[in-house]
């Protein structure tokens, strides 16, 4: 989007939209890392205390990964079907032109049939003709 500024000078604004996984797996690390430094525990404590919050940020982030794995089996499934009905409304055509095609080539050969049996009737009566006419 392109805006100007008070001096006329044309800038442009750029927003970004992100899944919010780096952003919340970065700020855990820096809660982390804030906690490590301000708390007054022992060492034991602290090891303890980061193995539960590395427990409990890996099942979230399992989370996210189930959450989004079912987000994309659902899209999948619904862009199959879609592909599926228009494969099978594209089938259709086909089927109803194919159908269309092969009825007039049965009426051009029968108007084929039809005509030759006209021009071979026409031909005998002009054959009789002469015959007749030879005759006299």
């Amino acid at each position: 989007m392109r805006d100007y500024d008070d001096d006329g000078v044309p800038y442009v604004v750029i927003e970004r939209t992100g899944s919010g996984l780096f952003p919340f797996v970065w700020g855990a690390l820096l809660g982390a890392a804030a906690a490590l430094l301000l708390a007054p525990k022992s060492g034991a404590e602290t090891q303890e205390e980061l193995k539960e919050r590395a427990r409990r940020l890996r099942e979230q982030a399992e989370g996210k990964v189930d959450e989004l794995q079912g987000t994309l089996q659902d899209a999948f499934k619904t862009g199959r079907q879609q592909v599926e009905e228009k494969y099978e409304y594209a089938k259709g055509k086909v089927s109803e032109g194919r159908d269309k095609a092969q009825q007039a080539i049965n009426a051009g050969r029968k108007a084929a049939r039809a005509a030759r049996g006209e021009v071979e009737d026409r031909m005998a009566d002009a054959r009789s003709g002469s015959d007749e006419s030879a005759e006299s």
